[in-house]
């Protein structure tokens, strides 16, 4: 085993690695290159900032559902079982920011029903 491996120890000595200098990029290349980058990073701090935003207007309607849910078990009238059945399942779907501007203006707006304590 031991002569196997010293032969292939000498035979990887003998290969002396060369350099390509045509693939060395010229100072225009690497100015091109440079230009590039910034651009991608550009593009990568906008979509940040968008994601940033949309984080925020997200936790803003889930507060505002959060407060709407608390009004409607509070309130008395008809259809009661009927929203609060939308809005907990607008929550579970992904649309509860959609259940939160129908209810504030079927409901919290028009003022229907009365309030408990």
């Amino acid at each position: 085993m031991l002569p196997v491996l010293l032969a292939q120890t000498e035979a990887t000595a003998e290969v002396i690695p060369t350099v390509d200098w045509s693939a060395i990029p010229s100072s225009a290349d690497a100015a091109a290159a440079a230009a590039i980058v910034g651009g991608a990073t550009a593009i990568g701090v906008g979509a940040m900032i968008v994601g940033i935003i949309g984080g925020l207007i997200g936790l803003a309607f889930l507060i505002w559902w959060i407060v709407l849910l608390v009004d409607l078990s509070k309130r008395e009238f008809p259809q009661k079982s009927t929203y609060m059945i939308l809005m907990i399942l607008g929550f579970f779907l992904g649309f509860y920011w959609l259940m939160d501007i129908i209810y504030y203006f079927a409901i919290v707006k028009n003022n229907v029903g009365t309030k408990k304590a």
